[in-house]
């Protein structure tokens, strides 16, 4: 299947090339029963430039391996976001050390409750979107690949939550991600240009917030699973990240607290820690005001536990 696919669309103007030659990636979490080399990319009837996936931490390890123009380390499910900071700075330095291609992962979140054996929840939190994208900026991988793991089953879609498909009751099915894209194509500009923290431009500013809809610790009314792995890392609080050319003042209110939050040049992110009830966020200049966001009300309790976020 690899092969014949890889052969079918090789000349496509579509096709992504590195020096003339043709991308292929892969996802796996273990050596695939199959050689990469001989019953793969032999086959195939281009040059290509192989950058298999690893769920790997050891980077001098992975950048020994062949075959591989380069690799691409997925995010590491089991690792706080300090370590994985760390393992993406050694993923630089061995790029740097064995001159071949890193490929950095990015997602905006993750979570998933389908069942016993699929119930999990992000140890990195909030720090897995911006705190990431800030901190590959400095580092300058090659290529940075925006991943999804399944969508909508994982809560790490980018963009709208229309899903007419499926159940109204899923813990996707109302949570819009359409700000985390907005903010994706911030960060691109950002990494294209070369930037190692991002200048904003006027045109793109704006304020935005997310948040979860129910404690971290808290099952639903109708729960018959346990929390999910990892729940102990989540916070309980609204995530503001404001994207500024300019100063301003930003106002969040959450149930009935008011919060200043002072809005620096640049990209910032604030945790404010929740009240139950409705949810807003304002941002002025000068006495106007530029945005003005409401969000639905996070609850005490709801009928199922929800790990994901609204993003607004």
């Amino acid at each position: 299947m690899v092969v014949r696919l890889t052969n079918q669309y090789a000349n496509s103007s579509a096709q992504f090339k590195i020096d003339g030659k043709l991308v292929l990636s892969s996802f796996q979490t273990n050596p695939p029963a199959w050689n990469w080399q001989t019953d793969v990319l032999d086959k195939i009837n281009s040059p290509v430039f192989f950058i298999p996936g690893t769920l790997s931490d050891n980077a001098e390890q992975v950048f020994s391996q062949t075959p591989g123009d380069g690799f691409f380390p997925w995010i590491h499910p089991t690792k706080i976001a300090q370590q994985e900071a760390d393992t993406d700075s050694s993923y630089a330095a061995q790029r740097d050390a064995k001159q071949k291609v890193w490929m950095a992962p990015i997602t905006p979140w993750v979570f998933k409750r389908f069942n016993a054996d699929n119930n999990w929840s992000q140890s990195q939190d909030d720090a897995i979107f911006i705190d990431r994208w800030q901190h590959l900026l400095q580092l300058k991988p090659d290529l940075i690949e925006v991943v999804t793991w399944n969508d909508w089953g994982e809560s790490s879609y980018v963009g709208p939550a229309d899903i007419t498909d499926l159940s109204p009751t899923s813990y996707w099915d109302t949570l819009d991600h359409s700000a985390f894209l907005k903010m994706t194509s911030i960060f691109i500009k950002a990494y294209k240009s070369g930037q190692t923290s991002v200048m904003v431009d006027p045109a793109d500013e704006d304020v935005f917030f997310f948040y979860r809809l129910q404690p971290a610790s808290t099952l639903g009314v109708l729960d018959t699973l346990p929390l999910p792995l990892d729940a102990q890392y989540l916070k309980d609080d609204v995530f503001v990240v404001s994207f500024l050319a300019s100063e301003a003042n930003i106002t969040l209110t959450t149930g009935g607290n008011v919060h200043q939050i002072s809005g620096a040049v640049g990209v910032n992110k604030v945790a404010v820690p929740w009240t139950f009830g409705e949810q807003s966020l304002n941002a002025q200049r000068n006495g106007q005001t530029f945005v003005n966001k409401k969000g639905p009300n996070i609850w005490k309790q709801l009928g199922q536990y929800n790990g994901n976020v609204i993003v607004l």
